[in-house]
Formats: C-alpha cells, structure tokens, sequence
C-alpha cells in the first residue's frame, strides 16, 4: 500500500486543502453573530416573542449536545464501581506455552530504544516460546546491534527489522513483522514503554478459561497506562489525569458492560487470529490501533480490559511533542468515524442500547467542535438576550458553568481515588497523594481549555482531509520526572500547519472583541469567561517559549 504524505503546507499561504477551506468558511461564518450582536437591541433583554425564543432553542443545540456527551460521562463514572467490584478473571494457560511475539515499533527512538528493548526481553515468560520483534529506522545500526547482544545475553529470540521506507508508518510496520513470526499472540508495547516483568504471565492467561480452553471469540486484552513522569510539570500532571480517568474508569466500566474497548496502540496483547480475521493492520486512518479494534468488533470479537496491569510510560513533556500527539489523536478518530461509522449504524447487528454506546464511542471526537462551536455562540446569545441568563443569572450559572465543572471535578475526584493500582509500585496511595491527585484537575481544566481551538482544526482535517495522512511520531526524551533523567533534546515547538495558528488567531482575536463588548456593556459573567478562555489559549501557546527564554537566562547565569 503507497501512503503519500499531506503536503507541506507552511511553504504556502493559501489554503489548498479542504479541511483549510472548512477552517477558514468557519471563521468567517463567525464574524455575523458578532455583526448581529452590534445591531441588536441591549444585553440582557429578553426574547419578545416565540420566534426569538426558537432561535435561542435552535442556537442552544451544540449545548444540548454537550449535555448529551457528559450523560453518557456520567453514566461511566457512576456505575464505575458496580462493574469494578467485579474485576475480569484471568483462566489458566494450557500444558503447552502459546508463542507470544512481542512488537517494539520504533522510528527514530535513540532515548527510549534500549530501555524498552531491555525491558521487552526481561519478560517473564518462557524463553523459546517468546519472540522480540525490534523496528528502527535512523538509529538502525545502534539498535540492532543492541538487539544482538541482549539476545546472545539473555537467550530471548531478540530480532532486528527495518524497512527501507515508512509505507503504511505504525500500522505498515507491525503488519509487516507479523508475517515473520508464527506467535499466537502479539504483545505490543511504544517505544516510551517499560512494560513489568509480569505483564505476560498476568495478561495471556486471560485468553483461556479455568480449564485452559481458548476464550475464542476474545481479541484483545489491554493493559492501564502507568506513568513515569507525572510530576515532572503542569502539562504531565494534566495528562496523568486523563489517563487515569481514560483507563481506570472509562475502560474498566465498556470492557464490563459492552464487551469493547479499543485498543490504545500499546501495552496490550493481540490475538493473531483476530488479527487476521479482521483483515490485518492498514494505514487508513492515524489511530491504527482503533480502526483495528472496530474492524475486530465487526467480525464479532470482544476486548478487555484489565486495569490491575499497569504498564508505565512516558508522558509527553513538551507542549510541541503534547500537540502532535493531540492533532493525531483527534484527526484520527475522525477519519475512524468517516470510515466506520455507517457500518456500526446499519450493518452491524447488535441491540440498540449497544449501538446506541457504541455510537457515542465512536463520535466522541465530535466534543472538540461542538464546544468550539458553542464558545462561539454563545457570547452572540448572551448579547442579544436569547440566553437563559435573561431569565436570572442563577439559572445561567447552573445550565451553563454546573454541568461541565462538575463533570470535571468529579471524574477528577473518583479517578485520582481509583487509579490506585497505577500509583502502587510508587507508594503513592496514601492520601495526601490522593488529594494532590484531586488538585490534576486545575491543571487538566486549563490544558483542555487552550487546546480547544488546535483540537477543532484537527477534527476538520480529520472530516476533510485525506485519510491516508502522514503519521508523525510524538518525539520521547526518556524522561522519568527526576532532574537529569532526559536523554534526548527537547523538540522545538515548531508551526507546521499555519491553518492552525491562523484560526487559534481568530479565536483569540473574537474573544478580545467580545470580551471589549461586554465589559462596555458591564456583563461581568461574559466578560470574565470570555478573558478565561482567552488567558488559556494564550497561555498554552506562549508556554513554549516562554520554557525556552527562562532556560536560556538559566544557562546564562550558570
């Protein structure tokens, strides 16, 4: 399969591609609300009539939608503990050892490649039915050589791959490996991994029953997300958060209740057999991971989650290195939901309230541009008075600000209480920990706020833009969040797309102007969340340099 990459789009100013055109019909279809709002009768004036009323109803339904998308949060959440009080139970593996191959795609990884390698071959599992697959590309002549000697060290059947281009990027490499090996199941670990030494004796027994007989119809069982360098700043605090809600509660609660959750790309084990009913790995989409787990749930496979294995990873430590991973993230999801979203719909059989989850699964990338869309909105509402704050602002403050900060808070609270097992090795659980846990939630409500915008450019790439994107790897420095611990340079935060900065500069620009406009017309609540968004956004994208200015005054002073 031939993937040719996005052109470079910094080399022009124009927009050449669809999603461009999206992003800029957008921005200018944003300049009428505010038009309108200058013509329109005082704020905080109330609707006249029935007609208006409809207007604020109709306008009102990227809310509603929002609404709907924290439901089925809550739902997760506070059922949580229902399915965690009964954890998935592993069987016992048959008199005969299945082959577990273990894939370490890499590409360019020099900080990370031999921590991972070494941890890889530490396994605990029996050496002639384990196989360590190893792909680089620019580091090739110092990561094969390691291989060679770890192997001849520790007896593991520890092999080298590289290809001589990057067709079909992640998916492309771990599909080609795949057929170099006879393994019955594929354990698949980034190259920013250090998976435990027992992760295979706890998670393969799960692919059988107590009398050592396959689970036939099971794919995958995915393992929690650790951490390394939670502490290390703002930005892996925030992250650390999402994943231990991400993992602990989401994951734990679909794997308990739908029989599904998807594959995350790493610390978790394939069967090969669903692999290839599923017609193997494809590029189609930059969450290869996903797409593969979607086409597995169409062939009529289920996954798992186990949340007590806990594989400890690196947390992007850079605002630049966060940003790729986000816009792959989300462009990816959307271009999942372009692929399969018709066939979980109307092709695929199961019961409605299933498909009805799966639905919402599957178009959670669509919270980015709807909240997008409704801090765009909703200052026009709120200055021609078709808001419910014309009714009181008490009504205000509890529709609008209750529900997502209380979302927040609470997902917060119940995931740094939860994710206990990903903090144990560190002694981490008592519960001063725990509050500084709770604390995430600052730091996760600002991080989430900035990147808004970059979010919402990702998701029309996603919608419009090709689907055979270029894959851009998040850049690892092997940091464990103690000083002197990094490897590798920091990436420079560098704009690759100026689309993106173009309508981060419009989003900043009409928060300015409504903000101007509220504080003339002494709408303090308007003002003030017009100024936070703003300050968050901003702030987000002058963190990066100013990181750069301060370190640079520090090696100065030295």
């Amino acid at each position: 399969m031939h993937v040719t990459p996005i052109p470079h789009a910094s080399r022009r100013w124009l927009p050449i591609t669809r999603a461009d055109v999206a992003i800029f019909t957008a921005m200018a279809l944003w300049l009428v609300p505010f038009a309108l709002a200058i013509m329109h009768h005082q704020p905080g004036e109330r609707p006249a009539g029935w007609r208006e009323w409809l207007l604020a109803a109709a306008l009102h339904l990227p809310f509603l939608a929002i609404l709907s998308f924290l439901m089925f949060g809550l739902i997760e959440r506070f059922d949580y503990f229902r399915i965690a009080a009964r954890p998935p139970c592993p069987g016992n593996l048959p008199p005969r050892t299945p082959k577990v191959c273990v894939q370490l795609p890499m590409f360019n990884e020099d900080a990370v490649a031999e921590r991972v390698i070494t941890a890889a071959c530490a396994l605990d599992w029996p050496r002639a039915s384990l196989v360590v697959h190893s792909t680089d590309a620019a580091t090739r002549l110092k990561v094969r050589a390691f291989c060679e000697e770890i192997a001849a060290r520790t007896g593991v059947d520890c092999r080298w791959m590289h290809r001589t281009d990057r067709k079909g990027y992640k998916a492309g490499a771990l599909e080609a490996a795949r057929h170099q090996t006879d393994a019955e199941y594929f354990a698949i670990f980034d190259a920013d991994f250090v998976p435990p030494s027992d992760f295979l004796t706890r998670a393969i027994p799960h692919f059988y029953d107590i009398t050592g007989n396959p689970v036939a119809d099971l794919a995958v069982v995915q393992a929690q997300w650790g951490h390394l360098n939670d502490r290390e700043s703002f930005l892996t605090c925030a992250q650390a958060l999402w994943v231990d809600d991400h993992h602990t509660l989401q994951k734990t609660w679909r794997s308990g209740v739908i029989g599904f959750v998807n594959f995350t790309g790493t610390a978790g084990v394939w069967r090969r057999e669903a692999i290839e009913a599923a017609g193997g790995w494809r590029a189609a989409s930059l969450v290869e991971d996903c797409e593969l787990s979607m086409r597995a749930l169409f062939a009529g496979y289920r996954t798992r989650f186990v949340g007590t294995i806990v594989a400890p990873a690196e947390l992007p430590s850079t605002i630049a290195a966060y940003r790729s991973q986000q816009k792959r993230w989300t462009q990816g999801w959307a271009q999942l939901e372009r692929l399969h979203m018709r066939t979980l719909l109307t092709r695929y059989q199961t019961p409605f309230v299933r498909r009805l989850y799966l639905a919402y699964f599957a178009g959670i990338c669509w919270q980015w541009f709807l909240w997008t869309v409704w801090i765009m909105v909703l200052p026009f509402l709120i200055a021609t008075g078709l808001w419910l704050g014309a009714l009181g602002m008490e009504l205000a403050v509890a529709a609008y600000v209750f529900p997502p900060l209380f979302f927040a808070v609470l997902a917060g609270m119940i995931a740094a209480n939860e994710s206990r097992p990903t903090y144990a090795q560190q002694g981490r659980n008592g519960w001063r920990a725990r509050l500084l846990r709770m604390a995430r939630v600052v730091p996760y409500m600002i991080l989430n706020t900035g990147m808004m915008p970059h979010h919402f450019c990702a998701f029309i790439e996603g919608m419009f833009g090709p689907l055979h994107a270029e894959f851009v790897r998040t850049p690892k420095t092997a940091s464990t969040g103690a000083a002197g611990t990094s490897k590798a340079q920091r990436p420079k935060a560098r704009i690759k797309d100026p689309a993106y900065l173009k309508f981060e500069l419009f989003f900043c620009l009409t928060l300015i102007a409504w903000a101007g406009f509220f504080i003339q017309a002494e709408q303090a609540f308007a003002a003030f969340w017009s100024l936070w968004i703003l300050a968050c956004v901003v702030g987000l994208r002058a963190a990066p340099a100013l990181s750069a200015l301060l370190a640079k005054d520090a090696a100065h002073a030295r």
